[in-house]
């Protein structure tokens, strides 16, 4: 699924598309990066792009020399949902963003283009006018006294096939923005070390060891953060916190209950904590009601008793036992509660 699609154009004039496959993708200068940029004033790991159903954001993570839309300069590590033909500026590379309704528009004007524009197949010849049976028995007489029996060629043996070439392995270069020519560890030296080239391409070896771990450190607070931890690292992160993640549960709404889980214990056991933790979930705020408490008449058996009312277009999409399993652990251990899924229509 595309979610859009990205016309970059670099300092130098060349130009690239990349579309939006992935729930996050990463840009910078970073080898590990989705959108991998070559530009010294990018950082290695320098904009996040969240896609989904509601639209593409971006998150700014706190990069050196920043992201600007449209001239204005992105606040770090806040989410700013992007425009159809939003226009980005990272370092000295151009962006534009094109939403996805809009670039499958394009294709198919494209698409319609190319059959308006190509030739019409010829007509069918005219069938000629068939001739006399006079003529046709005539005909075939002198040629039945004239014509020898045919002789057959036989059919020509059919090309073989020659075998595909295989494909020429990559090489394996060294890791993207390092030297080749001579290590950059060199301005760290005396300058008078500069000179000897051995060295210099002895101390490559090392850089190319080191460049990975380096860039691994440089983006180590990625790892803290949960909208953009690697999702393996989540239920380790959750940890911390005293949770325990649902594999049941979207990635999405992992990563968002991370970020509420303080909140959420300071509300643990009240009205608040429930709505607010089934809201995470279904992305709804549920109504719940206390008879024993709201109830003028209210009966014994209300007592110490409420009731959890969730309105969705498709009640039959909800997973009731994953629902009844958040409340068990918010609720008062003393109550009792009746969960009710109903349509809004």
């Amino acid at each position: 699924m595309s979610f859009g699609k990205l016309e970059i154009k670099f300092a130098d004039g060349a130009t690239t598309v990349v579309e939006l496959t992935k729930s996050q993708m990463m840009l910078g200068r970073s080898a590990d990066a989705d959108i991998p940029i070559n530009d010294n004033q990018v950082s290695r790991h320098h904009a996040l792009f969240l896609c989904g159903p509601e639209g593409v954001r971006l998150v700014d993570p706190g990069s050196a020399n920043g992201t600007f839309l449209s001239g204005a300069r992105l606040p770090a590590r806040q989410e700013v949902p992007l425009p159809d033909g939003a226009q980005l500026r990272v370092g000295q590379t151009m962006i534009k963003f094109v939403a996805a309704k809009v670039a499958e528009e394009e294709k198919v004007t494209t698409a319609i283009k190319t059959r308006a524009t190509a030739p019409a197949p010829p007509s069918p010849p005219e069938p000629k006018p068939e001739p006399k049976a006079e003529e046709t028995a005539a005909k075939h007489d002198e040629t039945s006294i004239r014509q020898r029996p045919p002789t057959f060629a036989p059919p020509p043996s059919p090309p073989s096939e020659a075998a595909p070439a295989p494909e020429p392995e990559r090489p394996i270069g060294p890791p993207v923005g390092m030297p080749l020519d001579q290590s950059s560890y060199l301005k760290y030296l005396p300058s008078f070390f500069s000179a000897n080239e051995f060295l210099g391409r002895l101390l490559l070896i090392f850089e190319q060891i080191l460049t990975p771990l380096d860039r691994q450190i440089d983006t180590l607070h990625d790892y803290f953060d949960p909208r953009m931890a690697p999702p393996d690292f989540l239920p380790w992160l959750a940890s911390w916190l005293g949770l325990v993640l649902d594999e049941r549960w979207p990635e999405g709404q992992r990563r968002e209950l991370i970020r509420s889980a303080v909140e959420l214990y300071e509300w643990r056991g009240t009205k608040r904590g429930v709505s607010e933790f089934l809201r995470l979930y279904t992305g709804f705020t549920p109504e719940i009601a206390e008879p024993g408490v709201d109830g003028k008449n209210a009966k014994a058996d209300q007592a110490h008793r409420f009731i959890v009312r969730i309105k969705t277009a498709e009640p039959d999409k909800i997973n009731r036992e994953l629902l009844m399993s958040i409340i068990d652990l918010e609720k008062p251990a003393h109550a009792g509660y009746t969960l009710e899924v109903v349509s809004d229509k």
